[in-house]
């Protein structure tokens, strides 16, 4: 699975941001300021070589993990 890559926290993220949550909905629910988040999402994209929010909720779907 190449979502086991991720750390716990880069996988709470990944997955809020492939239901459709922004950067600050995320930030908000799992208390970090947007910056962190905005450090954990490139590094979610560099360790799944993804290059937009919209591959990262394709890889989720291809993985299992939402429904199309």
């Amino acid at each position: 699975n190449p979502v086991d890559v991720l750390s716990e926290r880069e996988f709470e993220v990944f997955m809020s941001l492939a239901k459709g949550k922004t950067t600050n909905e995320i930030a908000e629910t799992l208390f970090l300021s947007p910056r962190t988040v905005g450090t954990h999402l490139y590094n979610i994209k560099q360790k799944l070589n993804a290059n937009n929010s919209a591959e990262i909720a394709l890889i989720a779907m291809r993985s299992g993990l939402i429904d199309p």
